[in-house]
């Protein structure tokens, strides 16, 4: 997909108004380019999980503000904004945060919010510029709207570049914090053990070459920054030398037997 928009309501307050939107937008834009918040979260899921995961998706957050979406309360008489809990609340403050697009679109000749009479994590919402559509001019309103949109919605090239580049960068936050993680105090670098294995080598050849190949890779993988593999490779250098060892005295064990039982029958 080239981007996606998703359509931010209150049910109460404007769910015919955004179905309308919703069907007008599929003029301008593919279905699964639009992204509507009652489809998103499936019965049984975490909801702030789920919309955090539909988020990340999306490039512009469309926020339908009616007459009531400022002072709607709940069944306790509390507007429903102060509850931190709230989707609408959710949603918007989450993309805020992220700095998506988001375009308060009013309705039903709605004022815009003014900033002190939002939550402190939705203020950013006063700032942003608001788009008005009249029903009486319904369908040029959306064109207009549906417009201004495509001129922020990344190109089919650039929103692929554009979650490569944010892969990417989980990939470089996650190996940061490992190696943060790995350098604690319960994290020092291993050894390599290097002279287990050279004694290995002269004990027991075989199992002794083996573990020293093991410790040979050990400084180099921790100094590149692969701490788990550093980690399992002094694990390995330091078992196949004992492994030799063991060898060595088993074989020492079964000749000396040999011997005595040659002698015994002379």
């Amino acid at each position: 997909m080239a981007g996606t928009i998703f359509i931010n309501y209150r049910k109460d307050d404007s769910r015919w108004n955004s179905l309308a939107l919703y069907n007008e937008l599929q003029k301008y834009f593919t279905k699964e380019q639009l992204f509507k918040d009652f489809n998103t979260i499936l019965p049984g899921d975490d909801f702030v999980k789920s919309i955090e995961k539909a988020l990340q998706q999306c490039d512009v957050l469309l926020v339908v503000i009616g007459p009531g979406w400022l002072h709607m309360k709940d069944e306790a008489g509390n507007r429903r904004l102060d509850d931190p809990d709230d989707f609408v609340r959710l949603e918007i403050s989450t993309a805020l945060s992220r700095d998506i697009k988001v375009v308060p679109v009013l309705i039903d000749n709605t004022p815009m919010p003014k900033e002190l009479e939002l939550p402190e994590n939705m203020r950013l919402l006063y700032r942003r510029q608001f788009v008005e559509i009249d029903n009486t001019r319904f369908e040029d309103d959306v064109r207009n709207l549906a417009e201004a949109i495509k001129k922020v919605l990344p190109t089919q090239t650039n929103a692929h570049q554009q979650r490569q580049q944010k892969e990417q960068e989980n990939v470089r936050l996650d190996q940061r914090q490992q190696s943060v993680d790995m350098k604690g105090p319960s994290f020092q670098k291993p050894s390599n053990n290097l002279l287990l294995a050279i004694l290995a080598v002269i004990v027991c050849l075989p199992l002794g070459v083996v573990s020293l190949m093991s410790s040979n890779k050990v400084d180099n993988l921790w100094a590149s920054g692969k701490y788990s593999e550093a980690i399992s490779e002094s694990s390995k250098a330091k078992n196949w030398a004992i492994f030799g060892y063991i060898a060595i005295v088993v074989i020492y064990v079964l000749y000396a037997l040999a011997i005595a039982g040659t002698e015994g029958m002379n």
